[in-house]
């Protein structure tokens, strides 16, 4: 019999390794998810998959996730190097 199998492996998203040196198949997308975030790993909504390396590469990576941070300063508000006198 010859037959179509489906089956879902996770890989980062920044160096291409894998979970383990053995390739493991899912059943599903969200079991490889939530595998893959037991052993530490970061997996977006969208199934984007960062593994717990932290070279510079990977930080970026989730520095690039983070959302922008906020406008701190309010209208009419003085700089520290700003002379009011002028």
């Amino acid at each position: 019999m010859i037959r179509a199998l489906t089956f879902h492996t996770v890989t980062c998203d920044v160096c291409g390794d894998q979970d383990d040196e053995e390739l493991i198949l899912f059943d599903t997308p969200e079991t490889a998810a939530e595998t893959a975030r037991r052993s530490g790993w970061l997996v977006t909504a969208d199934h984007l998959a960062i593994c717990p390396t932290t070279d510079d590469p990977h930080r970026a990576a989730l520095d690039a996730l983070l959302p922008p941070p906020p406008d701190t300063g309010a209208t009419g508000q003085l700089t520290f190097d700003t002379d009011p006198a002028t």
